[in-house]
């Protein structure tokens, strides 16, 4: 249910750049739900959760992130987005965080 949220949240804040570009804001809101997904069996996990997505209100549509950045932060976020709650964290991750 939270994946299919996040996922829905993301497809909507991601018009208003070119194809294969990143906005600051759907990169935000892509990490969140990942760090929400990967939090959500944890004690304060919903403190987490809206800890990192109050962070993207500050985010823009338009500007684009630089695209090195931009692959390697999606790369993880959707790998963590597969994985079980508590899991270790994915290679894909590794120089995040």
């Amino acid at each position: 249910m939270l994946i299919a949220a996040a996922a829905a949240f993301v497809l909507s804040t991601s018009a208003g750049t070119k194809p294969n570009t990143y906005s600051e804001r759907w990169l935000c809101d892509l990490w969140a739900g990942a760090m929400c997904h990967a939090t959500s069996c944890q004690k304060d996990g919903k403190a987490r959760c809206e800890a990192v997505s109050k962070q993207c209100k500050e985010t823009s549509k338009r500007v684009q992130v630089d695209e090195g950045r931009a692959e390697k932060k999606a790369a993880c976020a959707r790998a963590l987005l597969k994985a079980a709650c508590g899991a270790p964290r994915p290679p894909e991750c590794e120089g995040l965080m």
